[in-house]
């Protein structure tokens, strides 16, 4: 009892066992926060993402540094924490001017090939920082820009003019298949019989395409996909 007090609540001091039980703690709070963030990527946050973020590991590493903080007390002020985040999160969604409020908008930084400084004085964004996200884009001179974004995420979005853009098949009225993913028929030499009974095929004729590429056991395949053309490819077992 004496020792889940140590862990969980507060001391006057903790010895190098209780501090590495309580890193066990903090990190399993750390992986629950993770699994109930925002689906979204780092380049996707908005400003108070951040915020949230560095108020939630800070809080929730104190009890590491500071014995007398209880992780009680630090597990009611993250659900509060979260709770507030969860309520913009929502309201940002619900409500276009809430959300301009909170995640701001988009500020145009190249328009026609011309770069806008008043904008770029405005996002207090500097050329070399556009000039490096204009290369990243395939879009090294300014003359071939249509228009660059700096979105609230704080990616730069560049879309090249129709002259510079690549070629597509519909340009020269190729017919294209349709794309869609790979789909998975060997997993580890072992058959993904539903995958095949779906595409209208069976393990005869699985063990037949792959005998004709010298395959002479699917036991051997690390895994074969086959693609929307109907094309397979397989990647073997190796030592």
């Amino acid at each position: 009892m004496e020792l889940i007090k140590d862990i969980f609540g507060s001391a006057e001091k903790i010895s190098p066992f209780i501090f590495a039980l309580r890193s066990i703690v903090v990190g399993g709070l750390l992986y629950i926060e993770g699994k109930v963030l925002p689906h979204r990527s780092g380049g996707q946050f908005a400003g108070y993402d951040f915020a949230f973020f560095w108020m939630m590991d800070g809080i929730t590493a104190a009890p590491l540094f500071e014995a007398k903080i209880s992780f009680i007390n630090t597990v009611v002020i993250v659900a509060v924490i979260y709770a507030i985040h969860y309520l913009i999160s929502y309201i940002a969604v619900k409500n276009k001017a809430f959300a301009k409020i909170v995640m701001g908008k988009a500020i145009l930084l190249i328009s026609g090939g011309k770069i806008l400084r008043p904008n770029m004085a405005k996002a207090l964004f500097p050329l070399e920082l556009l000039l490096s996200d204009m290369r990243s884009a395939d879009a090294p001179n300014i003359s071939e820009v249509e228009a660059a974004v700096l979105e609230t995420s704080g990616h730069v979005s560049v879309l090249k003019k129709s002259d510079y853009q690549p070629v597509t098949p519909k340009d020269l009225n190729v017919q294209t298949m349709g794309g869609g993913l790979p789909i998975l028929l060997i997993n580890e030499g072992r058959i993904i019989e539903n995958n095949l009974k779906e595409l209208g095929y069976d393990k005869k004729w699985l063990k037949e395409e792959l005998l004709k590429k010298g395959i002479s056991d699917t036991k051997y395949v690390y895994a074969a996909l086959i693609d929307s053309a109907g094309e397979l490819y397989y990647s073997v077992i190796t030592e």
